[in-house]
């Protein structure tokens, strides 16, 4: 996988920035909260692979930092579909018991132009431990919210 990266062109673009907000626990057997994310996306990518980076905070108290892959696929009319995955550290434990203080985030996002350089988002993910201690909970975010270019 890293020769085909590695012989795969990159591209260079202006990074982003992501913001949401969302539902953090869905279900009715979830604790209800919100969630905040804010994401890093650089300016680089191969074929469709972007690296991303970000924090997310919601009001339980938990604070997860992550680093992953996001994958842009164009759909039509600028409409993009952007599954991704990445693990993180949890910083701080909210209320929420992950087992575990390494998480995985798997994520899928649609992404609407709005504006030159500016897009609408809207978002589902989901994080838990993968299985790695007990318990393994895991918790759902449906989250909308915007995505900037930095240039």
């Amino acid at each position: 996988m890293a020769g085909l990266l590695a012989c795969a062109p990159v591209r260079a673009e202006p990074a982003h920035v992501a913001l949401q907000a969302g539902q953090w626990g869905l279900g009715t057997s979830a604790e209800h909260q919100l969630s905040m994310q804010l994401e890093l996306r650089p300016g680089v990518r191969w074929w469709w692979v972007r690296p991303t980076g970000g924090l997310l905070q919601s009001t339980d108290g938990t604070q997860y930092v992550f680093v992953g892959a996001l994958l842009e696929i164009p759909i039509v009319w600028g409409v993009t579909l952007s599954p991704a995955f990445a693990p993180g550290i949890r910083t701080v434990a909210g209320t929420r018991n992950f087992g575990s203080a390494l998480l995985f985030k798997s994520s899928i996002e649609l992404g609407l132009p709005i504006a030159p350089g500016l897009r609408a988002l809207v978002g589902f993910a989901h994080i838990s431990n993968g299985k790695l201690a007990t318990p393994n909970p895991g918790i759902e975010i449906l989250s909308v919210g915007v995505e900037l270019a930095l240039e």
